[in-house]
């Protein structure tokens, strides 16, 4: 995920924070030459520069990621994670020009959790069409548990969603990939009927976005509906347009 931290920000993009409007511009400075001054912040060490600034990262996000699930995005400022931390806010920006690149970067440690799910069963052994179908039941019933549960986890995810963030973006290309993965082995005799495992991949996801999106899904269960049966029904339908459904 380091490699998705110096891509995180988009400069076109604008957020306020306490009240003020910022460019949001890397979310890595350091990649860019823009080293915080580790003496400063009494983390001196004779270690290489990048490990003292990735170990300040890590200890922002952390607190940064506390406060969030605790109060929510909105209400989480970077003064308050200046405080937890015991540094001033003038420190903190030395890692991360703006608020909106924190929130990007927490939104990618909520963004792998997710992706951890459908990784582990990509790589599995088993069968394409079982993996396919373990596969989209995980990642709707993580998105399911992370609405009930980690509410404001949740709500920072929709805002990243609604927001075409480039945290988003590299997330359903990642969920693409892992989609994709069983059609590669299956492509043998009585194997899945598909000539092209990325479009295909592209397909399924359009078919079960519904299910998987947070956004959606939250509309989804606070409209009623029966979402298991609905996605059981679903499955079923992609895995038959596949021409290898399960018995």
């Amino acid at each position: 995920m380091s490699s998705l931290c110096t891509r995180l920000a988009d400069p076109g993009m604008q957020e306020k924070d306490s009240g003020s409007t910022s460019n949001v511009r890397d979310a890595d400075w350091a990649s860019r030459g823009h080293k915080p001054d580790a003496q400063a912040l009494g983390v001196y060490s004779a270690d290489s520069d990048g490990a003292v600034l990735a170990q300040w990262r890590k200890r922002i996000l952390d607190v940064a990621e506390e406060q969030i699930r605790r109060v929510g995005h909105r209400k989480t400022t970077v003064a308050d994670i200046a405080f937890d931390l015991g540094i001033s806010r003038a420190n903190v920006y030395r890692f991360f020009p703006t608020r909106a690149a924190i929130n990007q970067g927490v939104c990618a440690r909520i963004a792998n959790r997710i992706l951890d799910v459908a990784r582990e069963i990509s790589q599995g052994a088993v069968p394409a069409t079982i993996r396919l179908a373990e596969m989209f039941a995980a990642l709707h019933r993580h998105i399911q548990l992370q609405l009930a549960e980690e509410r404001h986890a949740h709500e920072l995810f929709v805002a990243a969603t609604d927001g075409k963030w480039e945290v988003v973006k590299w997330y359903f290309d990642e969920r693409r990939g892992y989609l994709k993965r069983p059609f590669v082995r299956a492509w043998r005799p009585g194997g899945l009927k598909s000539d092209d495992a990325g479009n295909a991949a592209g397909c399924i996801m359009a078919a079960i976005i519904s299910f998987v999106h947070p956004g959606l899904v939250e509309q989804r269960i606070g409209g009623g509906e029966d979402v298991e049966d609905e996605l059981e029904a679903e499955t079923r339908f992609v895995l038959q347009a596949l021409g290898n459904a399960p018995d």
